[in-house]
């Protein structure tokens, strides 16, 4: 299908916008109470890179009244401008934020599940793992002491045509809806689903909502990344997967157990050099009582020896587990929910690999340029989503790093989405006005030993252009006069493919990770801060740190931040 998409405003992205996201996230968390003129912008560039190729609608969460580390404003595609598919996918009868209002604490660190990308009529969601009895009562406890009368009830979308000014105006008034703990989700009204148990304490009801929200977002898998069954903490159970429910609420789910290191497994990849083959996770760990889990059909679409899961390095762990969640998303005419525990480390990393590899294949966010895409993901899928990178460099755990050195591993056909049902339909063809490169870059900037054909083969001085309107790729190479003995341009032209796409993102990303993060490889027993001191203003007390750190994972995101 063509459409030429000629309404939809533009926002111009380059290199520093990108440089200044990754800045931004070395300095701080991001935090929803926290406004700025820098995180304003970014959240107005992410909803106006989704803009070109999404109509949505606008979850407010001002002053963090949903999720502390979600989005202040909760973008949510629904309907795909070049798609078939022209149905919204939220009906306007839906109040979807009332969902997340009564589902919030059913999940870890209130990470309600939350729709992040639509491909073919379908929501892929993030989230993060359920939150079990320790949890539950003590956010509960502490949501209704730090809430209780400060909020309103006033429910609202925030209007998707405002202008800039107004959406600036709308992130620096208050907040609009009333969290007053478990006690007010339990009391509120919830769906009838003879599926579901109708129990009668708060616990049980909090499942229940979110199993709702779950089910109105048509989700019918759930891709669990945790290498535990449950999360325990000062001898109480605060986090479980769905697969460890006693009530076996979530049986009409279907479950991909794929467990999947956490970030303290990325230490070793600047130790490793930045070679993940080299890095293999000790599954031998008592915490690891978590198996793969998949059915044998879906295994049997990716032929590995799966028996051997356990024997395999990142690279090929991430690479089989990304292609069976492909393989899975092609079959299933429903959606998908990935999370790990907090849902904001491993989750990220499938999120973004899975936005850049449908990005690259012509299905989704189909206007966009690769440094478009990159800031998008940047921003969206890890920084506004609560990623923590101060901390994570701090530890020396570069996962965010490893999600993009991936890249190039996961540029093969294999990796490639077909449309449900029929592999031979190709994504829609797009028309469009723009006329600016959807790539450029100049070769100056290339890094050292890249793995890409295409920069090496360029000289000091040429410019790599990606042309939106057309499907070739551009070298202008001027040639030195005095090696060649002439001096003109030389146009050379090759199909652009996703390999091409992919590069072109991972080269771009290293070239902006290295001008913030200088690349210093701490030494094996180093527990080196990999962040440069003009940048650290992120500085977490040394005394008591680890306690400190576990009574944040207990209660959640309340007790950390000033008030």
């Amino acid at each position: 299908m063509q459409r030429t998409n000629t309404s939809a405003p533009t926002t111009t992205i380059n290199i520093d916008d990108i440089i200044g996201v990754l800045r931004s996230a070395t300095q701080n968390q991001y935090n929803a109470r926290e406004l700025h003129i820098v995180n304003a912008t970014m959240e107005l560039n992410v909803t106006s890179l989704f803009g070109q190729d999404y109509d949505y609608q606008l979850i407010s969460n001002a002053n963090g009244e949903l999720s502390l580390y979600y989005p202040r404003r909760i973008l949510l595609p629904t309907v795909n401008k070049w798609s078939t598919i022209t149905t919204s996918k939220l009906q306007s009868t839906v109040d979807i934020r009332d969902l997340f209002v009564r589902s919030r604490i059913a999940r870890c660190r209130s990470r309600f599940v939350t729709p992040v990308i639509l491909i073919d009529g379908k929501y892929i969601c993030r989230s993060s793992t359920v939150a079990s009895w320790g949890e539950v009562y003590s956010r509960s406890g502490v949501d209704r002491f730090l809430d209780s009368g400060n909020r309103t009830t006033n429910s609202s979308l925030v209007d998707t045509s405002m202008n800039p000014t107004a959406v600036a105006n709308e992130l620096d008034g208050p907040p609009s809806m009333a969290i007053v703990g478990a006690a007010a989700a339990a009391a509120a009204s919830s769906s009838s689903n003879a599926e579901v148990p109708q129990q009668q304490n708060i616990f049980d009801k909090l499942r229940g909502a979110d199993i709702d929200l779950l089910k109105v977002l048509d989700v019918s898998s759930i891709v669990n990344l945790m290498v535990e069954k449950k999360k325990i903490m000062f001898g109480v159970s605060v986090t479980s997967s769905e697969n460890s429910d006693k009530e076996n609420r979530y049986r009409d789910f279907q479950l991909l157990i794929l467990p999947y290191p956490g970030c303290e497994h990325f230490r070793d990849f600047s130790t490793q050099k930045y070679n993940g083959e080299l890095m293999y996770y000790d599954w031998s760990l008592s915490i690891n009582d978590s198996s793969l889990q998949v059915s044998e059909y879906l295994s049997s679409l990716v032929p590995r020896d799966w028996s051997s899961w356990k024997t395999w390095n990142s690279i090929e762990l991430t690479k089989n587990y990304f292609q069976l969640i492909i393989r899975h998303l092609e079959r299933d005419d429903h959606g998908l929910l990935i999370h790990c525990i907090s849902g904001w480390d491993r989750t990220p990393l499938f999120i973004s690999i899975l936005r850049l590899s449908l990005w690259a294949d012509g299905w989704i966010h189909q206007t966009l340029s690769v440094e478009e895409i990159l800031y998008l993901t940047l921003t969206y899928d890890w920084y506004l989503f609560g990623h923590c990178l101060p901390e994570r460099l701090l530890r020396g755990e570069e996962i965010l790093y490893f999600a993009f050195m991936i890249l190039p591993n996961l540029t093969s056909d294999e990796f490639i989405y077909r449309k449900a049902n029929n592999s031979s339909i190709l994504p829609p063809t797009i028309e469009s006005d723009r006329t600016e490169p959807i790539y450029s870059i100049s070769a100056t900037t290339a890094l050292e030993k890249s793995n890409s054909s295409v920069l090496n083969s360029v000289t000091e001085d040429a410019t790599v252009n990606f042309t939106q309107n057309s499907d070739k790729i551009t070298f202008n190479q001027t040639v030195d006069s005095n090696v060649i003995g002439k001096s003109k341009t030389t146009d050379l032209t090759q199909p652009v493919t996703r390999k091409d796409k992919l590069e072109a993102v991972s080269h771009l990303f290293q070239l902006c990770y290295r001008t913030v993060i200088p690349n210093q490889p701490p030494t094996v027993n180093s527990n080196a801060n990999l962040i440069p001191d003009s940048l650290s203003s992120f500085n977490p007390r040394p005394i008591g740190r680890e306690i400190a750190r576990s009574i944040n994972n207990f209660f959640g995101q309340w007790l950390t931040q000033p008030r």
